[in-house]
This record gives C-alpha cells, sequence and structure tokens, in this order.
C-alpha cells in the first residue's frame, strides 16, 4: 500500500471546504446532517425535496458541487421503523499495526473520529465504538448485522428491544451516503437511549485528530493540507 493510500482516508462528505461566502456555517458532516435535519423538521416542502432530490438539495446548501458518482439517499423514520447508519471503514485493507505505524492511531481512535463526523441517532458513543469495531473486523458479523439488527444488537449489548419496532441497517461506501430523518410526532421519545441507558457510560472527551482532516478541493475529496480553507 502506498503512502498516498495510507494518508487519504475514505470520507467523501465527512468534512468540506466551503465558499468563503457560503451562509452554511458548517464544518463537519455531522453539522451538515443536523442542519438538513432541522430544516426538513420545521418545512414539509423542504423535507419532501430533500427525500425526492437529495443530492440537488444537498449541492445548492453548500453552494458547490458533488462528486458525479456520489449517491446520497435521504430516509424518514416512522413510529415502529428505525435506521442505523453504517459507516464505511476510512482505512479499510490497513491493519492495526499499519495504522499505528502511519499515524500513530488505533482503530478505537478511527472509529471515535468517525463519530465526531457522522451523525449517530441509535446507539451511544461508547457503544458506537464497539459497534464499529466488531463490524470493521469482522464482515460476517456485519452481514448478520445488517440482515437481523434487533436480535444483533439485543445479544450485542445484554438488552431488550420493543417486539413493535423494526431496525433496518444501512451499509454506506465511499459513494453511498444515507441521512435519516427522525419521526418526531407524539410518541417519538429518544427510544433508543432509554432502551440503552444501562450500557451507557459518561462520554468520553474526543480527541480532533488533524493530521486526517479532509476538505473539498475541486471535484474530489482530498486531505485537507492540500486546500485552502
Amino acid at each position: 500500500m502506498s503512502s498516498h493510500e495510507i494518508m487519504n482516508p475514505n470520507l467523501p462528505l465527512w468534512s468540506f471546504q466551503f465558499k468563503p461566502n457560503s451562509q452554511l456555517g458548517v464544518k463537519t458532516r455531522k453539522d451538515l446532517e443536523i442542519h438538513l435535519i432541522t430544516r426538513a423538521l420545521k418545512d414539509e416542502d423542504f423535507k419532501r425535496e430533500l427525500i425526492a432530490n437529495p443530492k440537488a438539495v444537498i449541492e445548492e446548501e453548500l453552494e458547490t458541487k458533488l462528486p458525479e458518482d456520489l449517491e446520497i439517499k435521504v430516509l424518514e423514520e416512522t413510529e415502529d421503523t428505525i435506521y442505523m447508519v453504517l459507516p464505511c471503514n476510512p482505512y479499510e485493507g490497513m491493519s492495526e499495526e499499519e495504522l499505528q505505524a502511519s499515524l500513530g492511531m488505533t482503530y478505537e481512535d478511527v472509529a471515535q473520529w468517525v463519530l465526531e463526523q457522522q451523525k449517530n441517532t441509535l446507539l451511544d458513543e461508547e457503544s458506537s465504538v464497539i459497534l464499529l469495531l466488531h463490524i470493521w473486523k469482522d464482515q460476517d458479523y456485519k452481514q448478520k448485522l445488517i440482515l437481523d439488527s434487533k436480535t444483533v444488537l439485543e445479544q450485542k449489548f445484554n438488552t431488550n428491544i420493543s417486539k413493535n419496532i423494526t431496525i433496518k441497517s444501512l451499509e454506506e461506501t465511499p459513494q453511498k451516503l444515507f441521512i435519516v430523518i427522525p419521526e418526531m410526532g407524539d410518541k417519538s421519545v429518544p427510544r433508543m437511549t432509554e432502551w440503552f441507558d444501562d450500557i451507557k457510560s459518561e462520554r468520553k472527551q474526543q480527541p480532533l485528530f488533524e493530521k486526517i482532516s479532509v476538505g473539498y478541493c475541486g471535484s474530489s475529496f482530498e486531505m485537507g493540507s492540500s486546500c485552502t480553507t
């Protein structure tokens, strides 16, 4: 593996370089998702357009074009259907030893960084890190999670999830992204937060890994060091 491959994580849309006159003050994909979801929950017309034409809407919001081969899908949760987005491993194909030698990081560090950049609406931080490490290291386990998310989560975290709830796991790739709009009806208490209370711990301080920051430069996503801000 070349040093270029090692130093460039596969993270299209997790960090951006904006036009100087952009009015959209977001710096990470998580910021963007929060912005889009907030608008969608306040404006039904915007939500319908976002679901129907997500890439065009996001390009308009960002005031920039996204890569041609990037596919974005927006899904809306219901009272009985919840989506869990599984981010791709930005250093897939690298062993932990190679990762530590190249960047001085473990895969746990990478998982925490991914969660800083990407909105996660299902599990708490510690549980999310545990789950990411497992699916990144075990493809068979990831497939089991995708096929039967509820059972795998119940077994993994020794908890029970309501029989009325369906959980669907969506696997991202560098070219395919998902954004989930939560259901906000009268019954929409943070359900998963309640169910996972027994396995949650205090939120750990997450480090900022400037050495692997990325930005949108011209027509491709590259290392932040190659862009001007």
